[in-house]
């Protein structure tokens, strides 16, 4: 069985790469909503149509050895570090050779060779997980920095507070990234706080905010890059705000109902600006459409090795679990 993958973490990536990260995670998204409907993935599935420019332009500022704490819409953070896609498809679909061993489900993905930690069962409180592996690499003292992506609903958790004082109280080497999508499930930003523009809480924790067009992917990289470099040389924590629209449903099981429908027609879509952009600085044509075919060979043979894989063995259970904690206990979580 061929294992596919999203390609290398690149630092520097130029945009015709951004561009193609961009348009696979929008296509594994595609697939992974009719692989739900088929039935082949089981409970929810958070899709982040319209959102693509922000997850990938901040992973692309992220070097090896860095650290992602990710959402229950962790799509983009599996793209943009560079996981292999067809067991992270094999994973969702509950098969042996996810990276969990099926095991771990779509919001539940863990991969610590790509810099990726699983989010908490506890939605919103990632938070919590960054100061601590943030809090060991101020210790180790080697250069690397932990990105938090979180949303815009988390924020006014007691969880999010707290761990947000703690970093800037310790000048830690993390990065908060705010993906701010207008909508905590149901509830339309402006109806849950009161100052709507969240970068803004960061004086009241020191740190500097910062707050960045989500739907452009080059300047959520350069937002999240400085950032990085500013928790990389000793600087202490960032909020990065990236301002992106939720251009989906929550998940399969929401019934929607509660947005304008031309609502999304005011945002504009990731893919179209960079595209546009490629062909207005001289891109031929044809090689864009090459990097969309590829793209779409790729996820098609992801899918095709996620279904080919077989299920766990249940004999299995107990040797699985023992392997993760075995790892966690040997510290490979912070290597």
């Amino acid at each position: 069985m061929t294992c596919v993958s999203a390609g290398p973490v690149s630092v520097l990536p130029d945009r015709l790469e951004l561009y193609r990260r961009m348009w696979v995670l929008r296509l594994l998204d595609v697939a992974l909503e009719e692989l739900r409907v088929e039935g082949l993935i089981k409970g929810p599935m958070h899709v982040g149509f319209g959102q693509e420019a922000a997850g990938i332009g901040a992973t692309a500022a992220l070097r090896k050895g860095d650290v992602t704490t990710a959402t229950h819409r962790p799509h983009a953070q599996y793209v943009g570090l560079g996981l292999p896609l067809g067991p992270t498809i094999a994973e969702m679909m509950g098969r042996a050779d996810g990276q969990c061993g099926g095991r771990g489900g779509h919001m539940l993905i863990t991969d610590p060779e790509h810099g990726l930690l699983a989010p908490s069962g506890i939605v919103g409180h990632s938070l919590l997980l960054a100061v601590g592996h943030a809090y060991s690499q101020l210790l180790a003292e080697d250069g690397r920095v932990t990105l938090c992506v979180t949303g815009d609903g988390a924020v006014n958790s007691g969880a999010f507070n707290e761990a947000a004082n703690m970093a800037a109280v310790w000048q830690l080497p993390v990065v908060i990234f705010v993906e701010n999508n207008q909508y905590a499930l149901s509830v339309r930003l402006d109806q849950h706080v009161r100052e709507t523009q969240l970068y803004r809480r960061a004086a009241g924790y020191g740190m500097p905010g910062v707050r960045v067009d989500g739907n452009d992917v080059e300047a959520v990289y350069h937002g999240v890059r400085d950032a990085v470099h500013r928790a990389r040389a000793g600087g202490g924590p960032t909020l990065v705000e990236a301002v992106t629209y939720r251009n989906a449903l929550f998940s399969g099981s929401d019934r929607g109902g509660y947005r304008d429908p031309a609502e999304a027609e005011r945002w504009r879509d990731p893919l179209v600006v960079t595209r546009q952009r490629l062909i207005d600085a001289g891109t031929p044509i044809a090689r864009v459409r090459e990097v969309e075919r590829a793209a779409r060979r790729l996820v098609e043979d992801a899918v095709a090795f996620a279904k080919a894989s077989p299920w766990p063995d249940p004999a299995e259970l107990v040797e699985q679990a023992r392997k993760w904690d075995g790892r966690a206990e040997a510290g490979r979580w912070l290597r």
